[in-house]
């Protein structure tokens, strides 16, 4: 090595070296998979509380293919949005989402009481998610001033 030349800093030792880069844990939420199983399984979901909730409440066998349409959709973003809560475990994400949906089911001229029974029929097919259990049981909560003195059942 040659030597070096006077009134010349010595160079900086190297930086230590960085530990291994590893994989982020993963967010507390997700660690129960009641999430991915939920968001997998959506289209299921919606396809048997869709089925469900007809021979439920006799009265949506008159619905206009329009409404089916919209009932269909409104199923599916009561399922995307539970699956949502659960993803960013935050129930007001699901219960502010089925209090605007009354709204706007009240506003279209549908009564709000007919979600409680889809919440009703979604819930037992989710026997085994208890985080997800909880939010619906939030979500029928929520709904309280949009349905109350009426029967779950009623058309």
């Amino acid at each position: 090595m040659a030597p070096r030349p006077p009134g010349r800093p010595r160079p900086a030792a190297p930086p230590p070296p960085r530990p291994p880069t590893r994989a982020a844990d993963p967010l507390p939420p997700l660690a129960d998979q009641e999430y991915t199983l939920v968001a997998r399984c959506a289209r299921g979901l919606v396809r048997r509380t869709f089925q469900d909730l007809q021979r439920r409440l006799p009265a949506l066998r008159d619905y206009t293919a329009e409404q089916w349409e919209r009932t269909a959709e409104d199923l599916a973003q009561i399922v995307d949005f539970l699956a949502a809560a659960l993803y960013v475990d935050d129930a007001d994400v699901f219960t502010g989402f089925l209090t605007w949906t009354a709204e706007v089911l009240t506003t279209r001229g549908v009564p709000a009481h007919v979600v409680p029974p889809a919440l009703d029929l979604l819930e037992g097919q989710l026997r085994d998610f208890p985080r997800a259990r909880r939010l619906i049981a939030d979500g029928r909560e929520a709904l309280g001033p949009f349905v109350r003195g009426r029967p779950a059942s009623a058309p």
